[in-house]
C-alpha cells in the first residue's frame, strides 16, 4: 500500500487525508501552524461532511516536516502555492530517488519553480516525478479544524508532469486512485489555463467595503454580480492571450467551467456561475491576508503579467488588479510574486521552453 505524505493541513489537506486514510493508505499530516497540529493530534480523526462523507486517521500528524517524507512513496503538496518555493528549500535534503511530487494545484508556475529548485544548481540531484494539478480536486472549506465540508469533487482535474514524457508513470501509479486526473500534455496547460487568479482575488477586491464592514455573503452567489462578472470576463480575455502566445490552446473561463463541472453551456460568465452547485454556500474571505487575495495575486496574476510582459502581450486589466491587491495589503506583489524569471523561463525563446517542458 502506498505511503502518502500530505504537506499543508487546510481544507484541502484535511480532506485528502481524512479521505485517503479512510481507505486504507498510510497518511502523514504535516502543517506549519503548530497549534492546528496540536488540535489535530487531540483529535486523531478528520471528518468530511457534505457530497462525501468519511472519517480518517493518519498515522501522524506533525509540524516537523522530516518526520513525513521518510519513507514516503507520494509527496502531496496542498498548501497554498505561495509557500511552494520555502516547502521545496525545506523538503531537499529529505528527498529520495523514486518519490512522486505532487503540487495541489501548482496554481501559475508551480512546477517549473519548484523544478528549478530541487533539479537546479543547487539541487538534491534526485531522480524524482514532479507533476501539478491543475486545480485542487475537492471543492471543499474547513471553518472548524477537524472537519472538512466538501461540496463537490471536479469531474476533471488536469494534471501533467515536468517533464510531460513522465506522465505514464505518474498515472500508473496515482491514475486509480484519483480517476478525476486528467493527463495533458505540459504544464504549461496545467499552470497557465487555471481559473482561479480570475475567480479569486478580482471578485474579493471588488467586495473589499464588504470585508471592511465586517459583512457575510455567499461569495460566488453574491459576490460576483454581473458587472463583477464582466470585469472578471475583461481580464480573463488577457489571460487567454497570454496562454496563446506561449502555444496552450486555453480555454475562456466559461467554457473551462463547463468542462471541469458537467454543466449546460451558458449566454455569459455570470449565468454560468449561478449554477455550479458546489460554489453555493461558500462564505467570503474576511481578512485581506486570506489566499483568495494574497496566493492568487503572488502565484496568479504576477506570473501572467511578467510572461505576459515578457512576450509582449498587453495586460492592463489584471496589471490593474496586482496594484490594487498591493495597495491593500500594502505589500510589493510584484517583488514577492512568481516572475518570469523565477520561473526559468526569462530569456528563453518559446521553443527553449516548450523543449523544456516537453
Amino acid at each position: 500500500m502506498l505511503k502518502f505524505a500530505i504537506i499543508g493541513a487546510g481544507a484541502g489537506g484535511q480532506t485528502m487525508a481524512a479521505i485517503l486514510s479512510s481507505k486504507g493508505y498510510s497518511v502523514r499530516l504535516y502543517d506549519i501552524d503548530s497549534a492546528k497540529v496540536q488540535r489535530l493530534k487531540e483529535l486523531k480523526t478528520i471528518k468530511v461532511t457534505g457530497l462525501i462523507e468519511c472519517e480518517g486517521t493518519p498515522e501522524l500528524i506533525t509540524d516537523k516536516l522530516p518526520q513525513i517524507l521518510e519513507d514516503a512513496d507520494v509527496v502531496m503538496i496542498v498548501s497554498t502555492t505561495d509557500a511552494h518555493r520555502g516547502i521545496a528549500m525545506e523538503c531537499l535534503p529529505y528527498i529520495r530517488d523514486g518519490q512522486i511530487i505532487v503540487l495541489n494545484p501548482g496554481h501559475c508556475g508551480g512546477a517549473l519553480e519548484v523544478a528549478n529548485i530541487i533539479r537546479g544548481e543547487n539541487g538534491c540531484g534526485k531522480d524524482v516525478i514532479i507533476a501539478e494539478a491543475g486545480d485542487l480536486m475537492y471543492a471543499c472549506r474547513s471553518y472548524e479544524i477537524g472537519t472538512a465540508f466538501q461540496s463537490g469533487i471536479k469531474a476533471t482535474v488536469p494534471i501533467a508532469t515536468l517533464p510531460g514524457r513522465d506522465i505514464g508513470r505518474l498515472m500508473e501509479v496515482l491514475g486509480p486512485i484519483f480517476p478525476n486526473l486528467t493527463p495533458v500534455s505540459s504544464v504549461l496547460e496545467t499552470s497557465f489555463q487555471g481559473g482561479g487568479a480570475m475567480l479569486h482575488p478580482i471578485p474579493s477586491l471588488m467586495n473589499i467595503n464588504k470585508m471592511d464592514l465586517g459583512e457575510s455573503y455567499d461569495y460566488y452567489m453574491e459576490g460576483i454580480t454581473p458587472h463583477v462578472a464582466d470585469i472578471i470576463s475583461a481580464c480573463d480575455e488577457e489571460r487567454v492571450a497570454v496562454c496563446r502566445a506561449m502555444g496552450v490552446n486555453a480555454l475562456p473561463l466559461g467554457e473551462s467551467l463547463t468542462k471541469v463541472y458537467r454543466l449546460e453551456p451558458r449566454d455569459n460568465l455570470y449565468d454560468m456561475i449561478q449554477h455550479i452547485e458546489p460554489y453555493k454556500g461558500l462564505k467570503n474571505p474576511t481578512t485581506v491576508k486570506h489566499r483568495f487575495i494574497v496566493e492568487d495575486t503572488m502565484s496568479g496574476l504576477v506570473p501572467l503579467t511578467s510572461v505576459g510582459a515578457m512576450l509582449r502581450i498587453p495586460t492592463p486589466m489584471m496589471d490593474a488588479f496586482v496594484n490594487i491587491a498591493g495597495a491593500v495589503c500594502g505589500r510589493d506583489f510584484r517583488t514577492e510574486g512568481r516572475t518570469a524569471e523565477k520561473l526559468g523561463l526569462a530569456g528563453r525563446t518559446l521553443e527553449e521552453i516548450r523543449e523544456m517542458v516537453r
